[in-house]
């Protein structure tokens, strides 16, 4: 079994947009094959917010499936198309993958 963590630092700004994002991960992430547990935590303090998906798949496969599935690439395609004409609310992305050894 894998954990796999993704950590946004967002503006202020854009809290609402995220928790909409994220609700719509986690649930796509536990309605997926392999995925064993899905959830999104948050805090923010003066400055930003913070949104942190952690999830438990059954292999690695299982997780990287749910990254290409299409609409997850059709709206990184989009963030990207736009990201000239509007600036990103995110100010930092970090992810990371643990395995399960005990």
């Amino acid at each position: 079994m894998i954990v796999q963590t993704v950590a946004f630092t967002i503006k202020k700004e854009g809290k609402e947009i995220f928790e909409a994002k994220t609700s719509k991960d986690v649930a796509s992430m536990v309605g997926f094959s392999g995925c064993v547990s899905s959830e999104c935590w948050y805090t923010e303090d003066k400055d930003n917010c913070e949104f942190m998906l952690v999830s438990k798949w059954q292999s690695k496969k299982d997780f990287q499936n749910w990254l290409k599935r299409p609409e997850h690439l059709q709206e990184h395609r989009e963030a990207h198309k736009n990201k000239d004409s509007k600036p990103s609310i995110v100010i930092e992305k970090i992810r990371k993958s643990y395995e399960v050894f005990a």
